[in-house]
């Protein structure tokens, strides 16, 4: 159910938020090869499961 992945890739995300901000809080941020990383990875994910929603949707709660 594509609904209840999306829940959870937000609940993920909004995780990866609040580290951000623990990341600036201590004069650092998440690197550009982290984001990469963590992009590619909701992609593996996408393909392994075959999922019809694209990575952009998966991570739509991202601020970095």
């Amino acid at each position: 159910d594509l609904d209840i992945i999306q829940k959870k890739f937000d609940q993920v995300i909004i995780g990866i938020n609040d580290l951000q901000d623990d990341f600036f809080e201590n004069d650092s941020e998440i690197e550009t090869v982290a984001r990469e990383s963590i992009g590619q990875t909701i992609r593996n994910i996408i393909e392994h499961f075959d999922l019809d929603v694209e990575d952009e949707t998966l991570m739509r709660e991202r601020d970095w």
